[in-house]
C-alpha cells in the first residue's frame, strides 16, 4: 500500500509539472520576461519559502546543523539549475510546448537519474543495472533526434524562408538541450541531501518533511539567477514599468496558479520519494518526468501547435514521443535489476 501510495503521489506531481507552463500563454500585455519574473518570484521564492517554513519551523536550525560543504554544493546546484530554468523558458518560447517539452524533459528524465547513479554507484555502471541506464540514455537521444526531425519538417511547411526556419530551430534546440542538462540538477540535489535530512531528523522533523529544506535553499538560489535575468531583460527593453502597469488581477491569478503548480509538484514529488524508500529518487524520477511529458504534449497539441502540419510531421513527432517514453520506462526498469 505504501508503494502504491508513493507512486500515486509521484503521478499527481507529474501532472502538475506537465501543466504548470500552460497559464503563461493566457496572460495579456506581458512579455516572456514579465511572466517569468512573476513566476520565479512567487514559485521559487515566496511560495517556496512559505511552504518550507510552514512544514519545518526549525528550518534555520537545520541549516546551522548541516555541514557547510553540503550547503555550498546545494547552493551551486541551485545556481546552475536557475540558469537551466531560464533556458527552459526560452526553449519553450522558441520551440513550443509539444516539441520543447519532450526534448527538455526527456533529457531531464535521463540525466536526473543517470548522474546520481554514476556519482553514487560508479562500480555498477557496466553491471546489468548500469547497462539498462545506458540503453535508456541512447533511446532518449534517439527520441530527441526524431522529435527534432518532426519540428524541422513542420517549420519547413510553415515558413516561406527555409534558412530562417532552420536557423531558428537550431538555436531553439541548442537552448533546449542546455536547459535539459542543467534542469536535471534537482534530483541530484535531493540525492545529495542526506546530511541535511539527518540534521532535520535530529531536531525532531520527520524525514518526509525534513527533505523540504533542500527545496527552500535550492530554488531560492534559482530565483536569484532568474529574477536578475528577467529584470535585466526588462530594463534593456525599457519594459520594466509594464511589469507593474499590467499587473492585472487576471495576470496575477494566472502566474500565481503557474507558480503554485510548479513548486507544489516538487514538494509533492519529495513526499512520494520518501514513501518509496531508499531507492525512491531513482524509481520516482522517470515516472515523474514521463507523466509530465505526456501531459505537456497533450496541452501543446490541444493548443493547436501542430494543427497546420502534415500527417507525416505529426507521425514523426508521435514516433519521437514514443521513443522518449520508452527511454524513461527502460530507465525505470533498473529498479528490477
Amino acid at each position: 500500500m505504501t508503494l502504491a501510495l508513493g507512486l500515486a503521489v509521484v503521478l499527481f506531481a507529474g501532472i502538475l509539472q506537465g501543466t504548470f507552463i500552460l497559464p503563461m500563454s493566457h496572460t495579456r500585455d506581458w512579455k516572456w520576461e514579465h511572466n517569468w519574473f512573476g513566476f520565479s518570484l512567487l514559485g521559487m521564492f515566496v511560495l517556496n519559502a512559505t511552504i518550507g517554513f510552514a512544514t519545518i519551523p526549525v528550518l534555520l536550525s537545520i541549516y546551522a546543523a548541516t555541514p557547510h560543504s553540503t550547503l555550498l554544493i546545494l547552493t551551486a546546484l541551485g545556481l546552475g539549475w536557475g540558469t537551466g530554468a531560464i533556458l527552459f523558458g526560452l526553449g519553450m518560447d522558441r520551440l513550443g510546448m509539444s516539441l520543447g517539452y519532450p526534448i527538455i524533459m526527456g533529457l531531464i528524465a535521463v540525466l536526473g537519474g543517470l548522474i546520481p547513479f554514476v556519482l553514487f554507484h560508479p562500480n555498477d555502471l557496466f553491471s546489468r543495472r548500469g547497462c539498462i541506464y545506458l540503453l535508456g540514455t541512447m533511446l532518449a537521444i534517439a527520441g530527441i533526434i526524431v522529435c527534432s526531425k518532426a519540428a524541422a519538417r513542420r517549420d519547413r511547411e510553415r515558413s516561406s524562408t527555409a534558412s530562417t526556419a532552420r536557423t531558428s530551430l537550431v538555436s531553439g534546440l541548442l537552448i533546449a538541450v542546455s536547459a535539459g542538462i542543467l534542469s536535471s540538477l534537482p534530483n541530484l540535489g535531493i540525492s545529495m541531501s542526506a546530511k541535511l535530512t539527518e540534521a532535520g531528523t535530529s531536531l525532531g522533523i520527520p524525514p518526509a518533511r525534513a527533505g523540504n529544506a533542500v527545496w527552500v535553499l535550492f530554488f531560492s538560489m534559482g530565483f536569484a539567477v532568474n529574477g536578475a535575468y528577467c529584470l535585466w531583460q526588462m530594463q534593456r527593453r525599457a519594459q520594466l514599468s509594464n511589469l507593474f502597469r499590467q499587473a492585472t488581477p487576471r495576470n496575477a491569478a494566472l502566474i500565481f496558479s503557474m507558480a503554485a503548480m510548479w513548486i507544489g509538484s516538487f514538494y509533492i514529488y519529495g513526499i512520494g520519494t520518501s514513501l518509496l524508500g531508499s531507492t525512491g529518487a531513482i524509481l520516482a524520477w522517470p515516472l515523474f518526468i514521463c507523466t509530465s511529458i505526456l501531459i505537456g504534449n497533450f496541452w501543446g497539441i490541444r493548443a493547436g501547435e501542430w494543427t497546420s502540419s502534415t500527417p507525416a510531421a505529426r507521425n514523426t513527432l508521435r514516433a519521437g514521443m514514443a521513443i522518449l517514453l520508452l527511454s524513461v520506462i527502460v530507465i525505470a526498469l533498473v529498479n528490477l535489476g
